[in-house]
C-alpha cells in the first residue's frame, strides 16, 4: 500500500506512540482490504467510549492521556446515559460518573461531545465527496446516501483515522463501490417517517447488502424520511447506501446509478412491504410500560410534531414517553418551547442516549462494580424499525412498532395503537 512521507513518518513513531498505533491499525485495515494508497478525511464520527462495557471509557482515557489528539473536525457517537438529566431515565449514578469521564476524554482530545447517532443535525454535514469515517451505521448511509460524503462502516477504525487524518481507500471510497446494484420500484408511498422505516427493513432484510437504487418516489422524501430509511436498511442488511435519483449525488436518474447496464429483476416496495414491517414487531398481548419515540435521535423538525401531537394531552399515569434527541437539537427545541410542552404533557426528554444502548440492555457486560441491574419491561412501543430489532434483541422485551402519531396515542391512551388496524 503506498503512503505518503507523513503516513510513513507516523508509522516509524516519530510523532509519538498514540499515532504509531493509529497509523499501524489503519495500515493493517488497508492491507486487509486491498487499498492502494489512503486519503485525507475531513470529518470523523467516533466511538464515545461506552460506560456498559469494561474498560471501554479506560481505553479512550488512555489515548488521551498518551496525548491523543483528533487532526480533524469529530463528534462523538451515542453514549450509555443522559450526562445532564439523568436521573429521570433511572440511570444508575456510578454508570453516569463513568460515562462523564468519557467525555472528559473527548474534550481532551479536541473531539465534540456530541454523543448522538444524527450528528447531522447537531450541524456536522459533510459535504458531496467529502471522505469521512463513522463508527455509526445511520450516519454512514445518511452521509453516503443523502450528502454524497464517503464513508464505510468503521468500528474503531473511526477514532484513528480521526487521529491521523487518514483512511485506506477502499469500500465507499471508491467510485466502482458507489453504483447501484439491486433496483426498488416504489409501489405505494410511505405515509410517514414511521413507514420509510418498516420499508427500509423489509428492503434491508430481502436484499442482505448491496447498494438499493429506489425509483419512483411520487414525491421527493424528507430528510427525516430518507434518515429513517437509511437506518432501517442498515439495521435489518448489511447495506451502507442507497441511491434515490435526484436526491443522491451525481444521479439524475435510475438508468445513472447502473452504470454497467439492468440491475435484473426489481424488488417492488408496496404496502404489503410496509406492512410486513410492523407485523414482524407486534409481540406480545399489547402491554407496555414506555414509549420511546426518536430513533435515530430527533431532528428538530421531528420534535417539533412531537410537541404538536402531545399539545394540551397528558401521557397515562403507569407509562413513560421518551423522546430522544441530541443535546443540540434539545436545545433549540428548548428555545423554541417545544420542550416545555412535551414536559408539560409528562414526556421526558431524553439526550445523549436510547433504550438500547441506556443501561436497560442486556447484552452488555459493565464491571460488576457498577452496580447495574437492567429494569424488566413489560413492553416497549416504538415508531422506529431499528430501534424495534435492537429492543428485542439487546433490552429482549416485547417490542411493539407502530407510527409516531399512534405512539404518541398508545403514550395517551395506555392501550396499544397499531399502525394498520387487526
Amino acid at each position: 500500500m503506498k503512503l505518503s512521507e507523513r503516513d510513513e513518518e507516523m508509522l516509524a513513531g516519530r510523532h509519538g506512540e498514540p499515532l504509531r498505533r493509529a497509523m499501524d491499525a489503519l495500515v493493517t485495515l488497508g492491507r486487509a482490504y486491498g487499498a492502494v494508497d489512503m486519503v485525507d478525511i475531513g470529518y470523523a464520527h467516533i466511538h464515545a467510549g461506552m460506560a456498559m462495557y469494561k474498560d471501554d471509557v479506560k481505553l479512550m482515557e488512555d489515548l488521551a492521556d498518551a496525548g491523543a489528539r483528533v487532526a480533524v473536525p469529530s463528534s462523538a457517537n451515542i453514549a450509555n446515559a443522559d450526562l445532564v438529566n439523568w436521573r429521570q431515565m433511572g440511570a444508575p449514578e456510578s454508570l453516569v460518573r463513568l460515562q462523564q469521564r468519557a467525555a472528559g476524554a473527548h474534550r481532551r482530545m479536541g473531539s465534540a461531545c456530541a454523543f448522538t447517532c444524527t450528528p447531522y443535525w447537531a450541524g456536522h454535514w459533510p459535504t458531496w465527496n467529502t471522505h469521512m469515517v463513522s463508527i455509526e451505521s445511520t450516519v454512514t448511509i445518511f452521509c453516503n446516501s443523502v450528502l454524497g460524503a464517503r464513508s464505510n462502516r468503521d468500528g474503531f477504525f473511526a477514532v484513528y483515522a480521526a487521529m491521523t487524518g487518514r483512511y485506506p481507500r477502499f469500500g465507499y471510497h471508491l467510485d466502482a463501490s458507489r453504483q447501484g446494484t439491486h433496483l426498488v420500484r416504489v409501489a405505494t408511498m410511505p405515509r410517514s417517517v414511521s413507514d420509510f422505516s418498516a420499508l427500509g427493513f423489509e428492503v434491508g432484510r430481502s436484499l442482505g447488502g448491496g447498494v438499493a437504487v429506489f425509483d419512483r418516489f411520487p414525491r421527493r422524501p424528507t430528510l427525516d424520511e430518507l434518515d429513517a430509511l437509511g437506518a432501517a436498511l442498515g439495521t435489518s442488511g448489511g447495506i451502507s447506501m442507497f441511491i434515490v435519483p435526484g436526491v443522491t449525488p451525481p444521479y439524475a436518474t435510475a438508468e445513472d446509478a447502473f452504470p454497467k447496464g439492468s440491475p435484473g429483476e426489481a424488488i417492488v416496495a408496496d404496502e404489503a412491504a410496509i406492512r410486513a414491517t410492523y407485523e414482524r414487531f407486534t409481540e406480545g398481548d399489547g402491554s407496555f410500560d414506555l414509549v420511546h419515540i426518536g430513533c435515530p435521535h430527533a431532528s428538530f423538525e421531528e420534535m417539533k410534531m412531537y410537541a404538536g401531537l402531545l399539545d394540551g394531552k397528558r401521557v397515562r399515569d403507569g407509562v413513560e414517553l421518551w423522546a430522544t434527541t441530541s443535546r443540540s437539537v434539545r436545545n433549540m427545541a428548548t428555545e423554541a418551547g417545544y420542550v416545555a410542552v412535551l414536559e408539560r404533557a409528562g414526556a421526558k426528554v431524553i439526550s445523549d442516549t436510547c433504550p438500547m444502548s441506556c443501561h436497560f440492555a442486556r447484552t452488555a457486560s459493565p464491571d460488576p462494580a457498577l452496580g447495574v441491574e437492567p429494569p424488566t419491561r413489560r413492553g416497549i412501543v416504538v415508531d422506529s424499525a431499528k430501534q424495534a430489532k435492537y429492543v428485542r434483541d439487546m433490552v429482549r422485551c416485547p417490542v411493539l412498532l407502530t407510527s409516531t402519531e399512534n405512539a404518541i396515542a398508545s403514550a395517551v391512551s395506555g392501550r396499544f395503537e397499531p399502525r394498520f388496524p387487526v
